[in-house]
């Protein structure tokens, strides 16, 4: 671990205006780590700031993954910063996204090319771009995936998409650069608190579902205003916490669940950025394990009955 009074790793983490990216950078930053915060918009650097005060062990980058200038600003920066103090880049953290939820049929085009963008191209450019200064320093490649790069429920298709192609990125990716001395962590978390999945779940539905025809949204909801009611009475049951083990047990039995700490997916970054034999994949938190064994024990259509088709069935 860097010590901190004087930190010699600094990581670059691509998406941190809130969630976990915003829980990464600030729990890195603790640990001694000298943070490049990749954020999209300066206001949100602002916000970033003021929440871990004006240090200059954190450097708010405007990032956005889709912008070839702004990927070759920021390694400009970093870069420099890097020089100027001394540093050497220990980590990437490719945790940009930008996730939806719908039907095949309703959802645009342009909502299917905008996540990939994001989620998958933009981890793709930012990789490509850092990758002579990770070599250097025979730095680590964190690419934030799920359980939905596991395995596929029903209205998540541009979501999986996505996870799905970050897994088959990084697969690659690990075996290209071993030979540096590298490795490609892949975390996959199941559900976490975070605006992504509070707020933005029930946004999904709200108004941006709310806006396609109705005729579209027939074929697939029944009651679509129903629907609304429903995704948010699940949001609000997930985001208590559970009371115990026994609890914990009786959410999982009745498929309810809850969301785990943003800080849990922070704490296994910092795993996957020390550890001396770190993990290909990091599967967090009892849902997303218990997930990905139903999906490997079952045939396509029986994880499809179970699960695939029963846990975002709204």
């Amino acid at each position: 671990m860097p010590g901190f009074d004087h930190p010699q790793d600094a990581v670059v983490i691509t998406g941190t205006s809130s969630g976990i990216g915003a829980a990464t950078a600030r729990y890195l930053h603790e640990r001694g780590y000298f943070v490049f915060a990749g954020i999209r918009q300066q206001q949100q650097a602002d916000a970033l700031t003021a929440s871990v005060g004006r240090d200059a062990n954190l450097l708010p980058v405007v990032l956005d993954v889709t912008r070839q200038d702004d990927i070759v600003r920021a390694t400009e920066i970093v870069q420099a910063t890097l020089s100027a103090r001394g540093l050497r880049l220990a980590g990437l953290v490719n945790n940009a996204a930008d996730e939806h939820l719908g039907p095949v049929e309703v959802l645009s085009l342009e909502v299917f090319r905008r996540e990939i963008e994001v989620g998958y191209l933009g981890a793709v450019a930012v990789t490509k771009a850092f990758l002579p200064m990770l070599r250097s320093a025979a730095g680590r490649i964190i690419n934030m995936s799920s359980v939905n790069g596991r395995c596929t429920f029903k209205y998540h298709a541009t979501t999986c998409a996505t996870k799905y192609a970050i897994e088959a990125f990084s697969d690659a990716l690990r075996m290209e650069v071993r030979p540096w001395g590298m490795h490609v962590s892949i975390i996959e978390p199941g559900p976490i608190d975070t605006p992504l999945m509070r707020e933005k779940l029930v946004e999904e539905f709200t108004r941006k579902l709310a806006e396609y025809p109705q005729d579209q949204l027939n074929l697939y909801f029944k009651d679509f205003a129903a629907a609304i009611q429903h995704v948010e009475a699940f949001v609000e049951r997930i985001s208590v916490p559970p009371r115990g083990p026994l609890d914990k047990l009786r959410r999982l039995i009745n498929g309810q669940g809850w969301l785990h700490s943003p800080l849990d997916v922070a704490r296994v970054i910092e795993q996957a950025l020390t550890s001396r034999r770190p993990k290909t994949r990091y599967l967090i938190g009892t849902q997303a394990k218990l997930i990905h064994a139903a999906r490997r024990l079952l045939s396509d259509r029986a994880f499809d009955r179970v699960l695939g088709e029963k846990v975002f069935d709204f």
